[in-house]
């Protein structure tokens, strides 16, 4: 099993299962899992006022899946988690469970597609897993996809995600996107990265700004480079709020080869706000924070 982490939603799944779909909405919205075959397992969220009827909501599932055409819907239940379950005209089964976290005010359901029938060990399993990642005492809201574990600030908008075959690539904002955390994973290093670190890290900085500190680092393995660069011409916008400043990490994990970089580009003014940091874990020993 392998953990996701979506919207401040994790959940437990069986490593073949792969995210094909997704929404960044956190109001209202579903990522899709797969395997090399099928579609395997649906997570939707709906964020709601109150608790809701779920009794009303479990008989809205199995009206659904007869009006589908599936055979023999009826309840069933998994530690206090209740669902319904119906055989597909082609011998597949599908079973459909509702949960409701009362501290988030959130409505999740968790859709299942069976090759043949009910693989109850893998349902339970994955039931159980389903729960709210908590925020960190520092405001931090942690997501882990596509090999990506990261922190940015809770309450930071999903801008942006590409998932690509040997990049991936997510991108938050804050404060009217005058603040940006951007964070990446690449691999097949070797094919595409014709320069040293320091230089492939300064290349990522916008134009427009001067890098005026490079550190590098060995921590546990690892061999980071870090900058900071400053926009070189103040405007007026960075009167009112503040110059901008981009802080920037990259390394190579030599454990799975991949290249990974975190940068997080926002004004700092007089008196600077004190911000959920940014942050990004490649492996077990180690996690870079900005």
């Amino acid at each position: 099993m392998q953990s996701w982490i979506w919207r401040q939603l994790r959940v437990h799944l069986p490593d073949d299962w792969e995210l094909l779909q997704f929404t960044r909405n956190p109001a209202t919205g579903r990522c899709v899992f797969a395997d090399r075959y099928q579609f395997r397992f649906e997570l939707d969220w709906r964020q709601v006022s109150g608790r809701p009827d779920m009794e009303r909501i479990l008989g809205d599932y199995r009206g659904r899946l007869e009006e589908d055409g599936l055979k023999d819907p009826r309840r069933i239940s998994h530690g206090g988690r209740e669902g319904v379950s119906a055989g597909l005209p082609d011998g597949r089964a599908s079973s459909r469970f509702g949960l409701y976290f009362e501290a988030e005010q959130c409505l999740v359901e968790a859709v299942f597609l069976w090759p043949r029938r009910r693989h109850d060990a893998t349902e339970a399993a994955v039931l159980d897993s389903i729960a709210p990642e908590p925020v960190t005492p520092s405001g931090q809201g942690r997501w882990k996809a596509f090999g990506l574990d990261l922190r940015t600030g809770a309450h930071y908008t999903f801008e942006k995600c590409i998932a690509e075959p040997a990049r991936h690539q997510v991108s938050f904002s804050a404060e009217k996107r005058r603040v940006w955390d951007h964070f990446s994973r690449r691999g097949m290093v070797e094919q595409w990265l014709d320069v040293g670190l320091s230089p492939w890290l300064r290349r990522q900085v916008r134009h427009g700004y001067r890098v005026e500190r490079e550190v590098r680092q060995e921590r546990a393995t690892h061999t980071l480079h870090r900058l900071q660069a400053y926009r070189r011409h103040v405007n007026i916008v960075d009167l009112m709020y503040g110059r901008r400043r981009v802080d920037a990490a990259c390394w190579i994990c030599p454990e799975d080869g991949r290249l990974y970089h975190l940068s997080r580009e926002a004004p700092m003014g007089r008196r600077p706000r004190t911000r959920p940091g940014a942050a990004l874990r490649c492996c077990g020993g180690l996690e870079v924070a900005l």
